[in-house]
This record gives structure tokens, C-alpha cells and sequence, in this order.
């Protein structure tokens, strides 16, 4: 999906997004902003920032003499992180509803951090390269991404549900996409070393919770599964659901499983 069409999944899946977020994003959120360390009077970009899990506690992070820029095209999350702020007082985050990648300041990062979302860039590599290069020298770049056999495990289930009704979702049965190449610890500390950076270090994080069946639809509805069901008709949408819930009993998947890796790497200099 082209970033026009993901900010589109993510915005109208923003009630269901933000639903989860005391249960997973905001918790998730606040351990990448703790690896990845922002300071006091840093200057932070959060890519691909959603509706402000890591932005926020790093804006807090780095105080009123700072500045985070939450960047995201999902404007229907961006609101919900522009009001949490506001009742924060954080008046030094701004959100802003922008493709990332082609985002510019007038003064380099000291921090660049990125939670789950490089695996949405047409090209990870080019893009993740971007995002450093507005780095200081000597800056940081965090990385947070899906740990293997954990998350992934849901998006097969939610494929075969919704193929019957998007036969184009065949694609996706063929192998696994970018987030594959980076969930390992291994994987991710080559990657970020293949972009340029020095210094890499990964931390693995453990982050489970029980997933009930009634509890299921409404997250694949708050993720980029989404996707696979949007235009659809009621019905549709209701066999989806059906044989989704089917799919996760017959798997027996009962935990919802976010672990998670985040990488740091230092930008030359």
C-alpha cells in the first residue's frame, strides 16, 4: 500500500486503534521511548508516530526545552494524540499528518525513532536510510519491530478469513514481507548496520496478554489487517469476522503475543 492508502486503514480504524492502546500501544510505546533514551532539550522525530505512544512519553522525556515532531499520515490517529498532549501540557509535541519520508527540518534530530512502521515503507532500506540522514552526527536511530513467531502468527489467520471475499489477497501467502528481515535480533542488529550506523545494540522485549475470541475482531480491525476488509459489504465483512474467530480457535491462539525488538543504531560522526 502506498502511504496514502495506509494513512486511509489507519484513520478509520482509529477508534479501534486507540481502543487498544492502554493494553498494548501506549505500553509498548512507553518501553521503546525508555530503550531508546531521549534526553533532556533533545530534538526528536517519531516516525510514523500513530496517535503518540512513543511521541508523547518522549516528549515528556525531553522537557520543555525540547521539541519531539510526531509524524504520521493517519490523520484520524494524529487527533487523538494532538488532545492527549494538549491535556498534558506538552506543548513542545507537534503533530503532524505528513508522509515521513518526505519530511524535513530546519535543524537535524538528535533522536529519530520509528515503532513498528519501516516495514511499511515501499522500500525499507531507502526509507529507514532517509530517516537516519536527518540524524546529527552521532545521533540515534531506534527501531522498534515485531519479535518472530509472535504477532505474525495472527496475519496468516486473517488472510485465509478474508481471501474467499479478496481473491487479490493471494499475494500474501507467497512469503513473508519486510517485517520478516528484521525480527530477530540478529536480523535487526545487520540491518541497522547495513544502513551505515555504528554502535548497534538490540534489546529483546517479552509482551504478552490473553486474547479472547471476543476480543479479536475488534483488533483486527485496529491493525493493518483492516486493510484486507475495507469496501466490503455487512455480509461480508461478517463472514470475515466469522471464519477469522474460527481460524484463531482452530490455531488455538488465546495470547495475543507483541513481543518486541528495539534496535538503536549512532549515525557516523
Amino acid at each position: 500500500m502506498n502511504a496514502e492508502a495506509i494513512g486511509g486503514v489507519f484513520s478509520a480504524a482509529h477508534r479501534e486503534f486507540t481502543g487498544w492502546s492502554g493494553r498494548l500501544w501506549r505500553p509498548l510505546g512507553e518501553i521503546t521511548a525508555a530503550v531508546a533514551r531521549p534526553a533532556p532539550g533533545e530534538r526528536v522525530l517519531d516516525a510514523c508516530c500513530g496517535a503518540g505512544a512513543s511521541a508523547i512519553p518522549a516528549a515528556r522525556a525531553v522537557g520543555s526545552r525540547g521539541v519531539v515532531h510526531g509524524v504520521d499520515v493517519a490523520e484520524g490517529l494524529l487527533e487523538h494524540g494532538r488532545r492527549e498532549a494538549a491535556a498534558l501540557g506538552l506543548d513542545h509535541l507537534r503533530f503532524v499528518n505528513a508522509d515521513v519520508l518526505a519530511w524535513r527540518d530546519d535543524a537535524p534530530y538528535d533522536l529519530v525513532q520509528c515503532a513498528y512502521g519501516v516495514f511499511f515503507f515501499p522500500d525499507m532500506d531507502e526509507g529507514s536510510r532517509r530517516l537516519a540522514g536527518l540524524l546529527r552526527p552521532g545521533g540515534r536511530f531506534a527501531v522498534t519491530t515485531w519479535l518472530r513467531d509472535g504477532m505474525a502468527r495472527l496475519v496468516p489467520i486473517g488472510v485465509a478469513a478474508a481471501l474467499p471475499e479478496r481473491p487479490e489477497l493471494a499475494e500474501y501467502r507467497q512469503g513473508r514481507g519486510p517485517d520478516g528481515r528484521v525480527d530477530t535480533p540478529e536480523k535487526v542488529h545487520s540491518w541497522l548496520t547495513s544502513l551505515g550506523l555504528r554502535d548497534v545494540t538490540v534489546e529483546e522485549v517479552r509482551f504478552t496478554q490473553p486474547l479472547h475470541v471476543e476480543d479479536a475482531w475488534s483488533f483486527f480491525l485496529s491493525a493493518a489487517m483492516r486493510g484486507f476488509v475495507e469496501g466490503l459489504p455487512p455480509d461480508a465483512i461478517d463472514r470475515v469476522r466469522a471464519r477469522f474467530e474460527e481460524g484463531l480457535r482452530e490455531a488455538d491462539i488465546g495470547i495475543l503475543d507483541g513481543s518486541s525488538l528495539i534496535g538503536i543504531g549512532h549515525a557516523p560522526g
